[in-house]
């Protein structure tokens, strides 16, 4: 093996004759890398990458590589071309780049870990297990301080002494060298480094460890509890080391916080929601009663001052609906559809009977679809909407009727001659608290409702004039429901 290289005697320092000395040396100690230069030259094949570690004429390691091509032709054919390159200077980067790829891996999947887990618990013990697998740390635990930020309480352990956590269970966060950590919201490493006989000597004596890190869990700034990493290696924390730590505590801390300000909002819904049924349960009591004496009030008096209490008794009945309107979209938001079967003509007639004063005009339907039992909310709500816009003289059809662009679906068609509803108004009618009429007034809740339901059943609401472009004498809403087919009913899955 008879090569050289001018280049490698001006980085080695050596002269020809002690060239392949330098280079037989690490051969002779790398057996593996011996084999595959033999079986290359043998094989007459080209060699690359060959990384040899080399010591130079001033005794320091260089680390070659080594790469060979065959001379197959003229002069020197069956010699080797040899080329090397110096990576000394490039190893440290090299090492370095690899180093910060594994914990930025390392640090990605503890991220995974702290935004998929669903309660504070799960999220504690996944990060602390992910943390030792990935570290390699011997044991760990994880401290919760208590609401009064006096003492920081177990969560979850592995690998820890029994003895162990018989006193240490429970710590008093003010005690040295626990403030450190728990109070001004520092990381602490301890190792067998120092003087004996100190507290942090005791405590890894406790552990059966030779160095712990301490890891504050910070949520927005404020210390909300520890990480403890322990291993028995005699070695102390790199700074590398340190960072990704205080790093993965740092995740850790944001996953703490989510998880708080999820308890938070769910602790406020559950009161918002009973505060709600509070006051719909007493308003509700309260209305029964007003219209109770409402109703003695028009049978004893004339003229205008039972005008006055017709008037009192329409203002309690849209608080009414008011109240139905809330407890509606409570539903709709917090109950998932179960649909079934509904027979659309008897939800319509129902409809109709609650509204007496008005003339509505319907034909009749046999066409089942598929919905649920908020379904009368939707003619309720558009019924309303047409007497209470067109007054008591307004006229009102309902048709349905099969639906050309869809298969298995009816069109539904609620029309009345009330003011109409202008064009600029026709794209967002059905928007939360948007009038729907050029004049009126109303909470904006019912079509907003109507939409909603509409769209809870797989449907779609537009709106139209009732003759076409004009929207002075009536609009015509219309809306699509799946149709019931014979043979399908107890077959649908939402």
């Amino acid at each position: 093996m008879d090569i050289l290289c001018a280049r490698e005697e001006e980085i080695l320092g050596f002269d020809a004759r002690r060239i392949l000395d330098a280079r037989l040396a690490p051969l002779l100690q790398e057996r593996d890398v011996a084999r595959r230069l033999l079986a290359t030259m043998n094989n007459g094949t080209e060699m690359s990458g060959l990384d040899l570690s080399v010591q130079d004429s001033r005794g320091e390691e260089r680390r070659i590589v080594y790469s060979s091509r065959k001379i197959e032709q003229g002069t020197f054919a069956g010699m080797w071309v040899l080329c090397m390159r110096d990576v000394t200077d490039r190893r440290p980067a090299n090492e370095g780049l690899l180093s910060s790829n594994r914990q930025l891996l390392v640090l990605n999947q503890i991220m995974g870990v702290s935004a998929s887990s669903l309660s504070l618990d799960e999220l504690l013990e996944a990060s602390l297990s992910k943390t030792l697998d990935l570290l390699g740390f011997d044991l760990g635990l994880t401290y919760l301080l208590n609401p009064e930020r006096t003492i920081a309480l177990t969560r979850y352990h592995r690998g820890v002494p029994e003895n162990y956590l018989a006193r240490n269970r429970a710590i008093k966060v003010h005690h040295w060298p626990w403030n450190f950590v728990f109070v001004a919201g520092q990381p602490r490493y301890l190792d067998l480094q120092g003087e004996g006989g100190t507290i942090e000597e005791e405590i890894l004596a406790s552990l059966g460890i030779s160095t712990l890190a301490c890891i504050p869990i910070l949520a927005e700034s404020v210390v909300v509890g520890a990480l403890f990493l322990g291993s028995r290696k005699a070695e102390g924390f790199r700074d590398e080391e340190r960072r990704l730590l205080e790093a993965i505590g740092q995740e850790i801390g944001s996953g703490v916080l989510r998880s708080m300000l999820h308890k938070r909002l769910e602790a406020a819904h559950r009161e918002t929601n009973l505060y709600l049924d509070v006051m719909t349960h007493d308003i509700k009591n309260a209305e029964n009663v007003a219209n109770l004496y409402c109703d003695l009030l028009l049978d004893i008096l004339e003229g205008d001052a039972a005008q006055y209490a017709r008037k009192l008794k329409g203002s309690i009945r849209k608080s009414s609906g008011i109240l139905q309107n809330v407890s509606t979209i409570r539903r709709i938001h917090q109950e998932p559809p179960d649909v079934k079967p509904v027979h659309l003509g008897r939800v319509i007639r129902a409809g109709i009977e609650r509204t007496p004063e008005a003339a509505i005009s319907f034909d009749g339907t046999t066409a089942e679809v598929w919905a649920d039992d908020l379904l009368p909310e939707v003619f309720t709500n558009l019924i309303g909407n047409a007497v209470k816009f067109g007054g008591p003289d307004a006229g009102i059809a309902i048709r349905v009727e099969d639906c050309l662009e869809e298969d298995h679906a009816v069109v539904v068609t609620v029309e009345d001659t009330g003011p109409g509803i202008p064009d600029e108004m026709k794209e967002t009618i059905f928007d939360r608290f948007r009038h729907g009429r050029s004049r009126g007034c109303g909470e904006g809740l019912g079509l907003y409702i109507v939409g909603m339901l509409v769209e809870r059943y797989g449907g779609r609401i537009w709106v139209e004039d009732r003759v076409e472009s004009r929207p002075d004498l009536g609009a015509s809403f219309k809306f699509t429901l799946r149709e019931v087919v014979h043979g399908e009913a107890g077959e649908y899955e939402e």
